[in-house]
Order: C-alpha cells, then structure tokens, then sequence
C-alpha cells in the first residue's frame, strides 16, 4: 500500500519555492552545460517541494523555524528642492511607481493604508501587500510596514534633512524579511544583490524625476555614467 504524502510545507514557503524554483530554471537553461546539472536539478526539487507541499528533508531532520535575514538597503542623496516640497511628493505613496519601476501600482486606500502590486524580481510576476504608515512627521519623515500577512514582509522609511544651498539630503531605508526558513534564508541570499541593484538604480531615478521631471536613459549614448550628488551607503 502506498504511503499517503503528508504535507509538511506551508502556502507561504510552496510559493517561495515555486518562485525560486523558476529563477534557478531559466538561470541554469541560459547557462547550459555540466556546471548546470546541479542548479537545474535543485530547481526541479524546489518545484515538486512547491507542488506538492511535501519536504523529505524537513521529515528526516525534523522542520525547525529558522529566522530568515531580512534584506536592508540605505540610500543616501542630496536633492535641489525644498524639504516641505519632497515630503509631500512621499506622502502621497501613489507617486513611487513614477520612479520605482518595479512597482507597478501604490492604491491608497485612505489616509493611513495603500495597496501595493510589485514585480518580482528577477523572475517576474507580482505580488500584491497591503502597508499603512506607522510614522508621519510633516516636512521630516515617513514610514511604512506591510500588514495583512504580506508574503514577503517590508518596511521602509524616508527621512528628510535641510542642506546647503536650499536644497534637502533624504535618507530612504528599505527593508524586506523573506518567509522563515531555509528556502526563504536561500530567497533572501540569492535575490539581495538583485534587490540592492533595483533600489539603486530607483533611488537615482527619483533624484531625476523630481530635479528634471525625467527618468533618464542611456540608450543610444556613448557612456552610461550617471552624474548628481548621490551616493548609496
């Protein structure tokens, strides 16, 4: 008689599993040679894990929560333009889209509480969170946590600081907590430098939209580099 498979996965990590299944797939097929077998038949186990919600590892070994890094990413840039005239921009979270193109859409829903719809990086599709904001301080700082049990829990926080010469420093903080567990540690691991590289690049976009109202491109130009008082920390 066959052994009836009991699941041992909860939703949230057969998603990551999934997700991250999907990645290792199209990594290890772009890259096809011997060096690929392993990555691609890690992804396969990932995606019966997903599926089927059933973990042979975790029965032999006993499942243990494990508490997964969170990804924290600071950014650091002066912007010419008025402290009052930047937080009001943040305030109203619908505008991030403008410039963090990974978003696909902030809903506000009332005063306090939006509706968020990313991409995912680095394999596409999206995923949806509810956020309210936890800290408003007029023409100084913002901040905000997801709520509702979001997938991939994340807060973030932007701080507003007068400069010389009119203009304002802003310091944004994000930070992303994975699911616990050992394939939300690998998610966390494997996707921080993807992560990191999207707030960068976002992070000097909106010093670009709010001084010249563009996103800036480098297409069809000699050289990529990027001017402007910004750093990342």
């Amino acid at each position: 008689m066959n052994e009836k498979i009991v699941k041992n996965v909860g939703a949230t990590e057969r998603i990551v599993s999934v997700a991250l299944g999907a990645y290792l797939l199209a990594k290890g097929l772009r890259r096809l040679n011997y060096r690929s077998v392993p990555t691609l038949m890690f992804s396969g186990y990932l995606f019966m894990r997903g599926g089927l919600g059933y973990c042979p590892i975790s029965k032999r070994l006993g499942k243990k929560d494990v508490q997964t890094p969170a990804i924290n990413i600071k950014a650091v840039m002066t912007v010419a333009k008025p402290r009052e005239f930047l937080y009001n921009y943040w305030r109203r979270l619908s505008n991030l889209p403008a410039f963090m193109h990974h978003l696909q859409e902030v809903k506000e829903l009332n005063e306090r509480q939006s509706h968020w719809v990313a991409e995912v990086p680095g394999i596409g599709g999206k995923i949806e969170w509810d956020a309210e904001i936890v800290k408003d301080e007029p023409n100084e700082r913002i901040g905000w946590q997801s709520i509702n049990g979001a997938l991939i829990r994340n807060a973030g926080k932007v701080e507003f600081f007068d400069a010389p010469r009119q203009e304002t420093e802003v310091r944004i903080i994000f930070s992303y907590h994975p699911p616990a567990g050992g394939i939300g540690t690998a998610a966390a691991r494997l996707f921080h430098p993807i992560v990191k590289g999207i707030i960068e690049n976002e992070a000097y976009n909106f010093k670009r939209v709010i001084e010249a109202g563009e996103i800036p491109t480098i297409n069809g130009q000699p050289s990529g580099k990027r001017t402007g008082k910004f750093k990342l920390i």
